[in-house]
């Protein structure tokens, strides 16, 4: 959290470091802008006095020659100069439009000394034509068109001057903002560097950390996997040691009621038929109750045949699992009167006997299934091998298997007949055909469940 709040810091500076950037190369820019305008402006109002001063300068030129020469082609600058003057002050009045009260007066005064002079030369050219030559030179010899030329000489340098002063000022000032925003671009780009350099170093120890705290985790994760998968086996071991358990006590249990009460039973019987002979005659309700007593002897009989059958069915351990499985269907589908078609191998399996009663379990526990929920009519029992594999399917026509009794491995035995194809290696998938119904599908490797001596299901 620490290491975050200092990163917002640095890119805080950095932020307001690029900004203070910003700002020093726009000020910078804005500051040479302005220095360029006032070197134009300088050079414009430099051009424009320069203007007058030719003007002037070439009237008075032409003007003497032509009064000492006589010569009328002299007079062509003097006359352009006139039609040109007003035009040059106009653009010397724009030029200094922005200058301080004391140029622009200067200004002003140019303007009318100008136009003075020009007033002086033309009534020189007018006194040369009345009187001659003579008087004219006479008149220029007098200092009276000097002081003129002298005044606006003179007004002109104090004009250049200031404009003079102004530009070595303006110098000097950007001078000094260059080296004051060179100073602070400077000390902001090392700034940035600097900040750039410990962010870069704060985001790899972040990074860094992050990897770490991944590696752990990553680390942790693995340990809980190792964990949750150890525990899943032992899980699945001891479900496998309690099924076997299970089938064990079921086995010993079918053995006793087999031997001890098939005993009872058969011996009731026989003693009830001797009484018979003997009591027997033609007395019809003592006969009567003579055969109740033998069909409920009967009916003991074949209920703990059921029994003994359903705890450990005897055809499995003594013919094999498809006679046992011939067994199972008919009697299931008998007692509810479905139609059932069957699939078994030519060859009886040999498998061994942990794979036996787990086939013929799961076969039980889904026509168990199919009796009490499926509303079926018709069932199909498969068994077949496809490859590497025993494949196993039991598919009825009923109203099928909900997605959320799928899901519950609790319901209906499914987690039972799940354990015994995980426990033998092989893979469980429940699904809705097409058509309708339910079909159980479990594929075992052969690999695991083949037995290596000749058929038969053996003792478990």
């Amino acid at each position: 959290m620490r290491s975050a709040a200092r990163q917002l810091v640095l890119v805080g500076l950095l932020l307001a470091t690029v900004i203070g950037l910003f700002v020093a190369a726009e000020s910078g820019q804005r500051q040479l802008q302005a220095t360029s305008l006032r070197i134009a402006q300088a050079a414009r109002r430099e051009n424009a006095l320069a203007e007058v001063l030719q003007v002037l300068r070439q009237a008075e030129s032409a003007q003497r020659g032509y009064i000492l020469l006589g010569d009328p082609t002299y007079l062509t600058p003097y006359q352009e100069g006139l039609a040109k003057l007003p035009v040059d002050l106009n653009d010397l009045d724009a030029a200094f439009g922005t200058a301080d009260w004391k140029i622009r007066s200067h200004v002003a005064e140019i303007g009318r000394l100008s136009r003075s002079k020009f007033t002086e030369m033309g009534a020189t050219l007018d006194l040369y034509r009345e009187r001659g030559r003579g008087a004219a030179v006479t008149l220029i010899r007098t200092d009276f068109g000097q002081r003129t030329m002298s005044q606006i000489t003179d007004r002109v340098r104090q004009i250049q001057k200031a404009e003079t002063d102004d530009m070595l000022e303006a110098s000097r000032s950007w001078r000094s903002d260059r080296w004051l925003n060179l100073g602070i671009t400077t000390s902001a780009l090392a700034a940035s560097l600097f900040l750039v350099l410990l962010l870069r170093r704060l985001v790899l120890r972040y990074i860094s950390s992050q990897e770490r705290e991944a590696e752990r985790a990553a680390q942790r994760q693995a340990k809980l996997e190792r964990l949750v998968k150890r525990r899943t086996e032992d899980l699945s071991e001891l479900s496998t040691h309690l099924q076997s358990l299970a089938e064990k006590e079921r086995s010993a249990l079918s053995r006793e009621l087999h031997d001890e009460l098939g005993g009872l039973l058969v011996a009731a019987r026989m003693d009830v038929s001797w009484i018979e002979e003997r009591v027997g005659g033609s007395d019809p309700e003592l006969l009567a109750h003579f055969k109740r007593l033998q069909d409920a002897l009967l009916e003991g009989v074949d209920l703990k045949r059921r029994v003994v059958e359903n705890l450990r069915p005897t055809l499995l351990d003594n013919l094999g699992l498809v006679p046992a499985l011939r067994w199972q269907v008919a009697d299931s589908c008998g007692r509810a009167e479905l139609s059932c078609v069957e699939h078994y191998p030519k060859e009886e399996l040999n498998l061994v006997p942990e794979a036996s009663i787990a086939i013929f379990r799961i076969v039980q526990e889904s026509l168990t299934n199919i009796l009490r929920h499926a509303n079926a009519h018709n069932v199909v029992v498969s068994i077949e091998t496809k490859g590497e594999s025993l494949v196993v399917t039991v598919r009825d026509d009923g109203v099928g298997l909900p997605e959320s009794r799928r899901e519950a491995l609790r319901s209906h035995g499914l987690a039972a007949m799940r354990h015994r194809a995980t426990a033998l290696g092989g893979q469980f998938r429940i699904a809705r055909p097409a058509t309708g119904g339910t079909q159980i599908e479990v594929r075992l490797p052969l690999e695991r469940i083949a037995a290596a001596g000749p058929p038969g299901g053996g003792q478990f």
